[in-house]
């Protein structure tokens, strides 16, 4: 079968990879079953799990679902759980695979040669550097036989590592958004590119169509240009952006001119991958046409862009003469007329041994943006900026950062045509809707310094006057002095809140961000993260009162706790720990604070805040779905009991339907009184029992 080249195959093509490397393990029946109840749907589910994971590329995802749900019987077996941690790393659920393979490695050190190998990895995207460098070193100092591209790849991540150590330190303050559903999809989303006022944006996608091609080694489906609007400030429904720009094969968009009629493309069908170009005439665009600048060649060109003035191009190509290795960026000059100098690689100040890729430059033309794989990344592609200095050269490369950059792909950093200090970017991170994702980021403000105004000083004491004495028959009066009273010193009202955040069921420490919100004002007042390391935090409070603590951190369910510091709090130290619950199919998770009128089904006011919750945790993950169940305690008959608690559990559901969530992604139930989670004897309890709760059936 002939293999055509979309623009992220071509991508794939020079990355390090180990997924062909992987060690062949097999889960076997008799150490699986334990017990009789539910292994014959779990064995199931490892079997059609095996199905996926042997097709690769795309299927790994539905792998990881179906390993998912053998797990839920028996999470003990070595074998399944490094194939369900090789799943999620493989897929779009990277940041869940190390708690998978530590299992295996708990159950079973030597489960394959290249456990420490994969954990490493899988400890990299979870933000654990020093955990994933220890690895990656255990793997190497191993007397396991290892392939020379295994070392290659392990010593690179140990370098990606280290330099995540350093740039993590320093958070800037950005803002990354994803632009939602109405840009990006369940696979991959990416090459953005504005036109001139801002309001048009062409990107590439990989979502399935009509007669769409789905042969490439990714088991993807070819890419297409796709157009969006941009109203009020809101990105509009995404549609083909012209019948003349779509063939059979791929194409993304790449550069488009101030005017924005002449927009140039990667067409995957020719020779490799070449740069096209499409001309809009009477508001449509034109069949791809070949460009008139010698910048093409027998290899792929998979990135292009103007300077401001006209006078330069930059482009990638993994076919240039005097490349340092993978795709380097190179440029052409103009030099009299429509005559241009021959393509000169751009040095190896910006490119190094591995992949450059995705070129943007600023409007004045002196900072040029690229990606790449070298340098000092943390992980895959990042973006990298450099300056052009007085002399028209272009100056050291630098790291833009974290949290523009990630252990995941950080790819087509374009600086926004209509805002200041504002950028899109296109990265594979946790938390989007799938593959590559379209995201929106601004420059925050510094955050500002509280200045405490020093107290005012004592007044200067009153002077004093000479004892006065008074001689009346042989009296003496002595006028005696005032004492000199201090103020007495301004206590400091501030305390610290401190503590760990922890995953509810290992105790792992988890990274979460904190928000610190003011119950008086409902405005947050500091905002905080807990160490990747040991799950620790600890911040300053403005002053002894009631708050309210909002955690959010990647795969777990958002939290929020009310705390209440007394005025007379002894210490300099409030201690306020808390455990996330991870997301996971077949979780259940209790809704607090979920209130009813007395006897019916009809919600209250005080319950929209814990169903906000949960709507904006399905919101942001479009895949979730959920079983929605209703409780009661044993009061009353059992059929009254049943059908208040159908009642209430569709009381849930259908608020969520009326904030967008669609019904497709929710089914409910009532229970009654068969499931209690306390004493029924108490009131304490029979009030516990009474409640809400969602099972996650789909993640």
């Amino acid at each position: 079968m002939r293999y055509y080249f979309s623009f992220i195959v071509v991508l794939l093509l020079f990355c390090i990879t180990v997924s062909e490397a992987q060690t062949v393990v097999t889960v076997r029946k008799r150490e699986f079953k334990a017990g009789k109840s539910g292994f014959r749907d779990a064995w199931k589910h490892v079997k059609e799990g095996d199905k996926y994971f042997v097709a690769r590329g795309i299927w790994y995802g539905s792998a990881y679902e179906e390993y998912l749900k053998a797990i839920i019987y028996n999470n003990s077996n070595a074998e399944l759980n490094y194939k369900t941690g090789l799943s999620a790393l493989f897929s779009d659920k990277k940041e869940e695979a190390a708690g998978f393979f530590l299992k295996a490695i708990e159950r079973k050190s030597n489960v394959t040669d290249d456990i420490l190998l994969f954990t490493g990895r899988a400890l990299q995207y979870s933000g654990r550097y020093a955990e994933a460098i220890e690895k990656f070193k255990g793997y190497l100092n191993s007397t396991e036989k290892k392939s020379k591209a295994n070392i290659t790849f392990a010593t690179s991540c140990i370098d990606e590592c280290k330099s995540a150590l350093i740039i993590t330190k320093d958070t800037l303050r950005i803002e990354i958004k994803n632009l939602g559903t109405n840009i990006n999809t369940n696979t991959d989303d990416f090459s953005e590119v504005l036109s001139n006022d801002g309001k048009t944006m062409y990107f590439a996608s990989r979502r399935e169509l009509p007669k769409s091609n789905d042969y490439y080694p990714d088991s993807k489906f070819d890419e297409n240009i796709f157009v969006s609007k941009k109203s009020e400030g809101s990105w509009g429904v995404s549609a083909i952006a012209g019948k003349e720009l779509r063939t059979s094969y791929s194409e993304t968009p790449l550069f488009i001119n101030s005017t924005n009629d002449l927009l140039y493309i990667y067409a995957g069908y020719e020779n490799g991958g070449d740069i096209k170009m499409s001309v809009n005439k009477k508001g449509k665009w034109r069949a791809p046409e070949p460009v008139p600048y010698e910048i093409n060649s027998k290899g792929s060109e998979t990135s292009f862009c103007i300077s401001p003035s006209g006078n330069e191009i930059y482009f990638v190509t993994d076919n240039g003469k005097d490349s340092f290795g993978g795709k380097d960026i190179y440029f052409i000059k103009k030099l009299t007329g429509r005559k241009w100098s021959k393509p000169q690689n751009i040095g190896s100040r910006i490119n190094t041994l591995y992949d450059e890729e995705s070129v943007a430059l600023s409007k004045s033309g002196d900072t040029l943006w690229f990606s790449s794989k070298g340098h000092n990344s943390i992980g895959g592609f990042d973006v990298f900026y450099s300056v052009k200095n007085n002399t028209g050269v272009w100056d050291s490369v630098k790291n833009c950062g974290y949290p523009v950059n990630t252990p995941w792909d950080e790819l087509f950093y374009l600086p926004s045509p209509d805002e200041n200090k504002a950028f899109y970017l296109a990265s594979n991170r946790g938390g989007g809707f799938g593959g590559l994702d379209i995201y929106h980021g601004r420059f925050l403000p510094p955050k500002p310094i509280a200045v405490i105004a020093p107290p005012p000083p004592p007044p200067p004491p009153p002077p004093v006057k000479r004892d006065t004495v008074v001689i009346r028959d042989t009296v003496v009066i002595v006028k005696q002095i005032a004492p000199v009273i201090q103020p007495e010193p301004v206590k400091e009202t501030g305390i610290f809140l401190a503590g760990k955040v922890k995953d509810s069921e290992s105790g792992d420490p988890v990274m979460a961000k904190i928000d610190i919100i003011d119950i008086s004002t409902n405005l947050v007042v500091e905002t905080t993260a807990s160490s990747d390391v040991d799950g620790t935090y600890r911040v300053k409070l403005p002053s002894k009162k009631s708050y309210k603590v909002d955690l959010r951190a990647s795969g777990f369910l958002s939290d929020m706790k009310r705390i209440d510091i007394p005025d007379n709090w002894p210490n300099e130290v409030y201690n306020f720990s808390i455990e996330l619950i991870k997301v996971k199919v077949g979780k259940k998770v209790v809704l607090n604070n979920i209130l009813f009128e007395t006897g019916k089904s009809i919600l209250t006011a005080g319950s929209y805040t814990e169903l906000d919750r949960l709507y904006n945790l399905m919101n942001e993950n479009p895949q979730m779905k959920i079983e929605i169940s209703g409780h009661t305690d044993k009061s009353g008959s059992e059929p009254i009991n049943f059908n208040l608690s159908e009642a209430r559990a569709k009381a849930v559901m259908d608020y969520l339907v009326k904030k967008s969530i669609v019904n497709s992604r929710m089914s409910f139930k009532g229970i009654g009184s068969l499931q209690p989670i306390a004493d029924n004897a108490t009131p304490q309890g029979r009030s516990k029992n009474r409640r809400v709760e969602f099972k996650i059936l789909e993640f």
